[in-house]
């Protein structure tokens, strides 16, 4: 008997041809599987409470895609809704917004990434991966944006981070993966994870998302 997809990704977006698109590229993504997709926050809501109404085992989503701009409910509106039912849903926005507001009322709200609609199958791919192992992907505008907010905010106090440890958290703010991390320090991607769990206790974040916005706030990078 197979064993089942190493990550469950369920989409909520309303443009029927770009969620039948993501659908079956996901399908066809080695360990990851979509089996459901949603036109809108409240069928995609009203499917996880009727699973969890009947009280059984069901295979829960491990990462969810969300548009913002939607028919009834946003999902800026729906983002707390979805982690108030599913505390550990990973939420990756994938959004035609790129104002600064909203990236992080997003952010604020719970999200684990943030993607505009032109980023490749491949940047989505990573993404919901990267999700998945617990960090946060931003591509480079957003991730602009995101410095260019918390520019000039004070001095960097002391967390007492390694050198080692800043580079990574550095390599985190430019948006790279766990993987790509590992690659351009030339160390392993076990030696990332261990890193990265270190500056969230230094940080006393439990994100990576919370670590990459109080380094740029704090200018500790």
């Amino acid at each position: 008997m197979a064993s089942s997809p190493e990550t469950t990704v369920w989409i909520v977006e309303d443009d029927d041809r770009l969620r039948e698109t993501l659908v079956y590229l996901l399908d066809h993504t080695t360990a990851i599987a979509c089996p459901q997709a949603f036109s809108s926050c409240e069928e995609a809501l009203d499917m996880i409470r009727a699973y969890q109404a009947r009280q059984r085992q069901w295979a829960r989503p491990d990462v969810l895609l969300l548009d913002i701009n939607l028919p009834g409910r946003s999902g800026l509106d729906a983002l707390p809704q979805f982690k108030a039912l599913l505390p550990d849903l990973q939420i990756v926005m994938l959004t035609i917004r790129d104002e600064t507001d909203t990236i992080f009322t997003a952010f604020r709200a719970g999200a684990s990434g943030y993607l505009l609609k032109n980023a490749s199958v491949d940047q989505i791919i990573a993404a919901i991966r990267e999700a998945r192992n617990g960090g946060t992907l931003m591509p480079a505008p957003v991730a602009k944006k995101v410095l260019a907010f918390f520019h000039g905010q004070g001095a960097a106090p002391d967390y007492g981070l390694s050198k080692r440890e800043k580079e990574v958290l550095a390599e985190m703010t430019e948006g790279y993966t766990q993987k790509q991390i590992a690659n351009r320090l030339f160390i392993s991607a076990n030696t990332v994870n261990t890193h990265i769990q270190h500056i969230y206790e230094k940080l006393h974040v439990h994100s990576g998302i919370e670590a990459v916005a109080k380094a740029l706030r704090e200018r500790l990078v």
